[in-house]
């Protein structure tokens, strides 16, 4: 990620079970949480401002 990116944080709270797959899943392709979540959320960006 560029360093020169001003970052906020993100708070949410999601079930227990979901978050330790995320977590193993995202360990295993050796990324961490926290990217992958960006690039979870610019594909929803992109997909909600697709015209129909």
């Amino acid at each position: 990620m560029n360093e020169n990116i001003e970052l906020k944080q993100l708070t949410l709270r999601i079930p227990k079970n979901l978050h330790t797959e995320f977590k193993v899943d995202s360990a295993k392709q050796g990324r961490s949480m926290g990217e992958v979540a960006i690039e979870l959320i610019k594909k929803y960006l992109k997909k909600e401002s697709e015209p129909l």
